[in-house]
């Protein structure tokens, strides 16, 4: 099997995966709800790993219909768990140490970029989504966010394996959240630049449903256009200066410093025509200066 793929198990059993001991000996589940049938990513794991089977649906009233994909025997729980290894998370590895009476051992490698951004899929069509809501300040504008939302007692290591691969976002949390028996916390990348950039990543690796919504936000942002920075109100695109000076024709330059020793430029501007008018006043000041040594 292509070790992409068994990378984005990996990621997506690190997502919503388990694997415990049982009264009848040891099993690994991962549960998907849908109301279109057996969800795609269940059938593509169950390719992956070539074991288990798909059980579902389970209804509850007001609830998605449950689909699960499981394993129940030793043999089974110890392939699965070898395939996905290299890439799974401590968590789900301690997991299988516990179930398994002899735990696959653990390789220490580096693993290509590629495979780790497929294990990011799998995260993300785990648990991840992209979403839009309404800009706070600019009525008919929208506000992006790819997110992936993980519980723990403390920080999820997946969360911080995922902003490392992504380079971009950050981790969020630990929030209370109805239902949930441990505390929330959350991967979001929200700024545009870091939106477009989870998503270039994660396109290739992902499902076709997490895709395709994905790529309906992606639309939304290139539609709606790119919003000009900061707020017109407070004068971020004022055409003159606070003397008058009409910036396009003094220039507006970076103010650089010519003393030794500072390394930075301060980070501001500085109208051309102010600069020369306050030099020409610090010449003429300093001309007309008394000279009280002569008598």
């Amino acid at each position: 099997m292509d070790r992409h793929e068994l990378a984005w198990a990996a990621g997506f059993f690190d997502g919503e995966g388990w694997a415990n001991r049982s009264g009848r000996g040891v099993q690994s589940r991962i549960n998907q709800s849908d109301n279109d049938g057996v969800p795609d990513v269940l059938l593509r794991f169950q390719r992956i790993v070539g074991c288990g089977r798909i059980g579902g649906p389970v209804r509850e009233d007001g609830r998605k219909d449950l689909y699960f994909w499981c394993v129940s025997s030793q043999i089974d729980v110890g392939a699965v768990a070898t395939a996905m290894w290299p890439w799974l998370g401590e968590v789900k590895r301690a997991e299988f140490r516990l179930a398994l009476p002899h735990a696959p051992r653990s390789i220490v490698e580096e693993l290509p970029r590629t495979e780790l951004l497929a294990w990011a899929g799998g995260l993300y069509d785990g648990e991840g989504s992209a979403s839009l809501s309404h800009h706070r300040t600019h009525q008919g504008h929208f506000s992006p966010e790819v997110a992936v939302t993980q519980s723990g007692v403390t920080r999820p290591g997946v969360l911080e394996q995922i902003h490392k691969v992504m380079e971009c976002g950050r981790i969020y949390g630990p929030y209370e959240q109805d239902g949930a028996t441990l505390p929330v916390y959350r991967w979001k990348a929200s700024a545009i630049g870091d939106v477009e950039q989870a998503i270039y990543l994660l396109s290739p690796w992902i499902g076709h449903i997490k895709r395709e919504q994905a790529r309906r936000v992606s639309r939304v942002l290139v539609e709606q256009g790119r919003l000009p920075r900061g707020n017109l109100a407070w004068g971020n695109r004022k055409t003159h200066c606070l003397r008058g000076h009409e910036y396009a024709t003094a220039r507006v330059r970076p103010y650089v410093p010519r003393r030794d020793g500072m390394q930075q430029p301060r980070d501001s501007e500085q109208c051309l025509a102010c600069a020369r008018d306050d030099a020409r006043e610090r010449r003429q000041k300093k001309t007309a200066r008394p000279n009280y040594l002569l008598k």
